[in-house]
């Protein structure tokens, strides 16, 4: 605490003062050499309140009396303070006194939704601390004797901006997240419990999976880890940079870094949503074919933004009047078609892809396939059919020659009997 002087002036060559008591040793001073000077002064250091009450001086047959009043500012909890935590600011003192708080931007202080006064005044209590809250508070205490201005320090550790925030990326974009601590973690005096981590989960119901943590050091150092597409950097004492490069759909989720101090911690967490689109059928689209185009968000569209199709420079254009996290769009144009997302008119995020026509020659050559083709099936057909017809045709003629070679057969064994038997009758005569 500031030293109090109790100063009265006299040019009686006498100079008496009271006895101090033991609790005063070391804590007070007397300057001799200016009582001649008509300064007669005590000076008390390191104020305590049990110091408070009435000092008297006396000088020859004058008495001069002086109320010493000691006030003084407590935080509960005291020393430096996690985000999102509660803080008392007390006064301790006189109870006669008048007194007033302002904030860090020498604001009056009144009751409001995260800061609420109690004890007539004399205690302020403050909600939800955020790292703007840090600074130097005031005290203003006002007596019938004096008005005094007491300072309190107010330290809060946390990150910038610790409302939700939400990205909004194309697929194979370079997305960095950043975590900006409000301090210089080297001042925190309990150094050896400070940790930085980072975890990651897929769906906001799922558990966080750990991807990088570490402590703080005085002999601290930029980190760095590099885990697939992902590379994790900690700059010394109060930033740490998530760089994913061609992000894919699946590592969309909630990237989350906490900081722990001693036994307690405080976080801050960033929802990654990825949008991706598809064509089907893939590759160029024929004179008579139809390509469906489909763009879909990692997670639900917001309820006042728009997901929609549109070909540029063109008339075209498909919106998701559902809400839903795709749209989805069937057509025969070729060009450029582009998939945005919208909010209050402003884009967030846009996917192009270009539907080409297929080349005339192609057509062509799927023509004379085709044709190829069933000429191809036109004479197979016709060989078979000759084929078949010479196969008949030679089991037919086979046929007959047998025939033919029977009846010669059967002829012949006619004329040979009949001549047996005329050499027969001959000889008999």
């Amino acid at each position: 605490m500031d030293p109090f002087s109790i100063t009265t002036n006299s040019i009686l060559a006498v100079f008496t003062v009271m006895q101090l008591g033991p609790n005063f040793k070391d804590r007070y001073e007397l300057n001799k050499q200016e009582v001649s000077k008509g300064n007669l002064s005590l000076k008390l250091s390191q104020l305590e309140h049990s110091d408070a009450g009435k000092y008297v001086c006396i000088v020859g047959s004058r008495t001069f009396e002086v109320q010493l009043q000691v006030f003084e500012v407590t935080g509960s909890p005291s020393g430096y303070l996690l985000q999102g935590k509660n803080l008392m600011l007390s006064i301790q003192g006189s109870s006669s006194a008048s007194v007033t708080w302002s904030n860090n931007r020498k604001d009056k202080v009144t009751a409001t939704q995260s800061t609420e006064l109690k004890n007539g005044g004399r205690t302020l209590q403050i909600h939800n601390l955020q790292v703007e809250d840090s600074g130097t508070w005031m005290c203003h205490i006002t007596s019938l004797s004096a008005k005094l201005d007491i300072p309190y320090k107010v330290l809060v550790i946390g990150f910038h901006n610790l409302k939700r925030e939400t990205l909004y990326e194309a697929v194979n974009s370079t997305v960095s997240i950043s975590y900006s601590l409000s301090t210089h973690l080297l001042q925190i005096r309990e150094l050896e419990y400070v940790r930085v981590g980072l975890e990651w989960k897929p769906v906001i119901d799922s558990k966080y999976q750990g991807k990088f943590n570490f402590s703080v050091t005085s002999k601290e150092q930029p980190l760095s880890k590099q885990m697939a597409n992902m590379q994790v950097t900690w700059k010394p004492s109060h930033t740490l940079e998530v760089k994913l490069s061609k992000v894919q759909f699946e590592d969309a989720g909630w990237y989350q870094c906490q900081l722990t101090v001693s036994r307690d911690h405080v976080e801050k967490a960033i929802h990654l949503v990825v949008m991706t689109v598809s064509a089907d059928p893939v590759g160029p689209l024929s004179k008579w074919a139809n390509v469906t185009l489909l763009c879909k968000l990692s997670a639900p569209i917001p309820p006042n933004a728009q997901l929609f199709w549109e070909h540029l420079n063109g008339t075209e254009k498909k919106l998701n009047m559902s809400g839903h996290s795709e749209v989805m769009v069937k057509t025969k144009t070729v060009g450029l078609w582009r998939c945005s997302l919208k909010v209050e008119n402003n884009t967030i995020t846009s996917i192009d892809y270009t539907v080409v026509k297929a080349a005339e020659w192609n057509n062509y050559v799927l023509i004379w396939a085709m044709v190829g083709l069933g000429a191809s099936i036109v004479l197979l057909l016709l060989a078979s059919l000759f084929i078949f017809i010479f196969t008949a045709r030679q089991r037919r003629r086979r046929r007959a020659e047998k025939m033919a070679q029977a009846r010669r057969d059967l002829f012949e064994r006619r004329i040979c009997q009949c001549q047996r038997q005329l050499k027969n009758d001959y000889s008999d005569a």
